[in-house]
């Protein structure tokens, strides 16, 4: 065999092997049932593999989107692991003939929303894991292709609101987690509409609820049967509490969840056991007076900014009376005083180096000491007050 051949055999397979390599070595490792095609830096689903497998294992590679064709020969699928890849995009009819899957997981992804039309042809579909993902937004109708979804795993994701349309078709869910999001108000729809007959857990803890309406006492009593986690909100005791704690008998569990987070003085304390109705206020903040107001002057009333402001306006207002009052005594004394026989400073009102007479000024008569400039006073004058800063603790 020439040198020229050998070079050409070298590159064709050098070829196969690039194109091929990664599916090869997962294709080999595959039963009649069950395919390990983990950690082989794949960037989409390998289509060599036996049409006959039930379990396939993908996870830890580098899949960023999901075709329609991508499990089109895999319709014996019962179980199927994409997680921890790069999924940002799963189009519509993905899992269209996977009639039979019963487990999905795509965890450890990039999913950001949830469409309606992602999950279609997932008849028998039992356990979805979504976690960990940038999940923000979830669409009504999401899981109509999942009628028989039993478990489903949101935890770690993004998710602030859930609207009450979100589970509805979940007839069969038991086991629903949404632990670690960012959901602010509890769900109150979304629990009235799952079926309590069947369900058993629900996860909402480390989120972020503040308070609980007193409606969801309600839901809460009507299914009290499921276990739910409500734990490690940022619960605050305050005003807005206070409807849920009087509708409080003390014997449920998630009662005994409930620790605040705020105010600072009830921080650590348990809604339940340490929290008193009394203890559940808000503070009320009060506004400077409006024109026309009356304001409070009996001694319980008495605040210290108002007494130093108008202390200030009344000691203003005197050194400005004052002031004019020695203008005019001092016009008033220069008039009665002789130039001639009276060079001194009158009163500290003239300086005598600046104004000392002349001979030729007593032989005229005439004193030129200048007339001092009239003050321009405004009678009606009143020293502008700031406005006055609110009252802690002051009665409105």
């Amino acid at each position: 065999m020439s040198n020229k051949v050998k070079r050409m055999l070298a590159v064709l397979l050098l070829v196969i092997l690039t194109e091929t390599g990664p599916t090869t070595a997962c294709s080999s490792s595959c039963s009649s049932s069950d395919c390990e095609c983990n950690k082989r830096g794949l960037s989409s689903v390998p289509q060599n593999l036996p049409s006959t497998i039930t379990w396939l294992h993908l996870w830890n590679n580098v899949i960023t989107t999901l075709n329609q064709s991508d499990f089109s020969r895999y319709s014996s699928l019962t179980y199927l692991d994409l997680s921890s890849n790069q999924i940002s995009v799963i189009n519509s009819g993905t899992f269209f003939n996977l009639s039979r899957l019963t487990g999905l997981y795509i965890n450890n992804n990039q999913l950001t929303s949830l469409q309606v039309d992602m999950f279609l042809g997932l008849d028998n579909l039992e356990y979805l894991y979504l976690d960990n993902n940038n999940i923000r937004s979830i669409e009504a109708g999401t899981f109509s292709g999942t009628p028989q979804l039993r478990d489903l795993s949101l935890l770690y994701n993004i998710i602030s609101t859930i609207s009450a349309e979100t589970f509805v078709t979940l007839t069969r869910i038991e086991w629903l987690v949404l632990s670690h999001n960012y959901i602010n108000t509890f769900p109150i729809e979304v629990l009235a509409n799952l079926n309590s007959s069947v369900l058993w857990q629900v996860d909402l803890s480390y989120n972020q609820m503040e308070t609980l309406p007193p409606t969801a006492y309600d839901i809460l009593a009507s299914i009290r049967t499921v276990d739910i986690s409500i734990h490690n909100n940022p619960w605050q005791c305050d005003c807005r509490m206070l409807p849920f704690k009087q509708r409080m008998r003390g014997f449920s569990k998630i009662e005994r969840q409930i620790r605040c987070v705020g105010p600072i003085n009830l921080v650590g304390q348990s809604l339940s056991y340490s929290v008193h109705d009394a203890d559940l206020t808000c503070e009320e903040t009060t506004t400077s007076p409006s024109p026309g107001s009356t304001v409070d002057t009996s001694p319980d009333g008495f605040s210290l900014p108002n007494f130093l402001s108008g202390f200030l306006g009344v000691t203003v207002g005197i050194i400005i009376t004052s002031a004019v009052f020695l203008v005019i005594w001092c016009s008033k004394k220069k008039g009665k005083t002789s130039p001639a026989l009276d060079t001194r400073d009158t009163a500290g009102c003239h300086d005598n180096k600046e104004h000392e007479l002349e001979p030729d000024d007593v032989e005229r008569g005439s004193d030129p000491v200048h007339e001092p400039v009239p003050y321009s006073f405004d009678p009606g004058y009143r020293p502008a007050r700031p406005p006055l800063p609110p009252i802690t603790g002051a009665s409105p």
